[in-house]
């Protein structure tokens, strides 16, 4: 032992120098080696979170100071002593606070990013004093806020801190236009039997958009939604948030984030004024309380250039009075105050468009819009200065339409469809019938005629192009009803033939349905086909059972016998002799 002495105490020595000129971090130290395989996996755990966390988009860098953190926010915490270095993936818990392992707990409630930073920094130092220390908001959490109104899918949604008022009324129109096409799909899926009332209703309404040019405008309570008198209860504090004034000033004080327990109460537009000439979007708005006539344009877009300054003319009703009108000084436009229902009028100098134009599309070679001289530039103009047909163009037919005429209603057509059907005579059923064939406003116009005959265009005509699709529809008792190639110069029967022949409850009669006109006639061997006819073979009618024919055929002989007797009547009263 007495051997070993000096050697122990030159070890000594050594070991107290060193203490004496480095610091050693003894606390570190042990806790790298009790949790050297807990902070090994802590390491994998960061890893993995940022492998697998998307992106999320966010309208601008959070802001420490304002950004306040709450249950589910995630941190990366990055601890670095003097021989290790501890990376740990910090969550807020559900009752707000946060738990450094080893270290402690912070109370998180009413705390912003910045002031939470400083209070782990504060409470590590505590513990070690030589440690440096990295902090990172690493995830953002996501909460639900309350949003109410009369709107049917009212209630709770899904945000974060970064969620902008703008953002959350778009989620509520996504959330309501995808639960009804959840409902719709729901209804289709439905037995055929059932689902085949959706189907024809879907068919009815596209008839009226492209036919009639009526658009079968439905009006769910969506759409009703104010933008401009949001309400953002904020615990004793109320923002008015106006999203329309937000989409044209671009100012983020009218269109706030959200905060955790915020309520946002959304009502329904009531109130309206107009604005129609020199602006940017003509029409209705909704009011707003204490808006000046200068802040109204602007929800407008704007004034447009060639306005006429010193006509800019105000109509507005005073206390239940009759409807006055009055002129605006331009210099005044920020002093005056908007009321409901008024209807503002601002005049352009002149008000001629500078051109014509007709619009050219589809097939064609070079599409676009083209300037027309009215009463002289013809179709045939328009598709030579437009290069001409491409090769995969229709061969037979073309359209032109126009929006502004199909838009105007038809009031014959309004008159006949308020009638109930037995009511109508058999010239009104052929008009209806008549406006189905065509739609308003447009021309379906042959290939083969435009060369020699001159349509003449007007303002704002849309000439389509179709591309070239060559078939025969076979439809009806056929064994294999269905659409088949057209093939020039094939002939009726051949298609029948295609289509598996004439079924046994076919009906005998056969008629051919023209693409061009949509009239139907008599199906002959001699008829020559187009690309896009309907061969239609007509079925027998079917009955459920022989009570329903019973029926029928009384029906019949019930007539038959009211009519023979009116007859009888009439002739007794006009003959003398006429037997009795």
């Amino acid at each position: 032992m007495i051997k070993y002495t000096p050697r122990i105490l030159l070890i000594m020595l050594c070991i107290h120098g060193l203490s004496k000129y480095q610091t050693l971090d003894l606390n570190s130290l042990r806790i790298a080696q009790k949790q050297a395989e807990r902070i090994k996996n802590s390491r994998q755990d960061v890893k993995n979170t940022k492998t697998n966390t998307s992106p999320f988009v966010i309208d601008s860098p959070v802001n420490e100071e304002t950004y306040l953190v709450g249950p589910g926010d995630q941190f990366h915490l990055n601890i670095i002593s003097s021989n290790e270095t501890f990376d740990y993936s910090l969550i807020i818990s559900p009752t707000g606070t946060l738990l450094i392992p080893s270290v402690g707990t912070i109370d998180c409630k009413g705390l912003t990013l910045n002031k939470l930073s400083k209070e782990i920094k504060k409470i590590i130092k505590n513990w070690n004093r030589n440690v440096k220390i990295n902090i990172e908001l690493e995830k953002i959490r996501e909460f639900k806020i309350l949003v109410t109104g009369q709107f049917s899918n009212a209630g709770y949604f899904v945000v974060t801190p970064m969620t902008r008022v703008s953002d959350l009324f778009k989620l509520i129109i996504s959330d309501f236009h995808d639960k009804k096409k959840s409902k719709f799909k729901q209804s289709i899926e439905k037995p055929y039997s059932e689902s085949l009332g959706i189907k024809s209703l879907l068919a009815v309404d596209d008839l009226y958009s492209r036919k009639f040019g009526i658009e079968n405008n439905i009006k769910f309570d969506i759409d009703s939604l104010s933008t401009r008198n949001i309400l953002l209860l904020r615990r004793d504090d109320t923002m008015y948030i106006d999203l329309e004034k937000f989409k044209v000033t671009g100012n983020h004080q009218i269109n706030p984030y959200v905060n955790q327990n915020d309520i946002v109460h959304i009502p329904y537009k009531d109130q309206f004024f107009y604005i129609n000439g020199g602006v940017q979007k003509t029409g209705k708005f909704e009011f707003k309380t204490n808006e000046s006539l200068l802040e109204g344009i602007q929800i407008a877009g704007g004034l447009k250039s060639g306005v006429d300054f010193n006509k800019i003319k105000i109509t507005r009703r005073f206390n239940n009075t009759d409807s006055k009108s009055f002129f605006i000084d331009i210099n005044t436009l920020d002093k005056i105050i908007l009321m409901e229902q008024d209807h503002i009028m601002i005049p352009y100098l002149n008000n001629e468009d500078p051109h014509q134009i007709v619009k050219i599309e589809g097939q064609i070679k070079f599409p676009g819009n083209y300037p027309i001289d009215p009463g002289v530039t013809t179709i045939h103009n328009i598709i030579s200065n437009a290069g001409g047909f491409l090769p995969d163009a229709d061969s037979l037919k073309f359209y032109i339409s126009n929006n502004r005429i199909s838009s105007t209603p038809d009031r014959e057509l309004e008159r006949i469809l308020l009638k109930e059907e037995n009511f109508r005579s058999v010239e009104e059923k052929a008009y209806v019938k008549a406006r189905i064939r065509t739609q308003k406003g447009s021309l379906e116009i042959s290939r083969r005629k435009i060369d020699h005959q001159n349509y003449l265009l007007t303002n704002n005509d849309i000439i389509t192009i179709p591309k070239s699709f060559p078939y025969i529809e076979v439809i009806g008792s056929v064994l294999f009803p269905g659409r088949y190639q057209y093939i020039e110069g094939t002939k009726p029967q051949e298609y029948i033939a295609m289509a598996g022949g004439v079924s046994e409850n076919s009906s005998g009669k056969k008629f051919l349905v023209k693409s061009m006109t949509g009239q139907r006639i008599k199906l002959n061997k001699n008829n020559i086909l187009e690309s896009g006819d309907i061969i239609f073979i007509a079925e027998k009618i079917e009955y459920e059972d022989d009570w329903y024919v019973l029926k029928q055929y009384l029906t019949s002989m019930g007539q038959i016998v009211v009519f023979v007797y009116y007859v009888q009547t009439i002739l007794e009263d006009i003959l003398p002799d006429y037997p009795k």
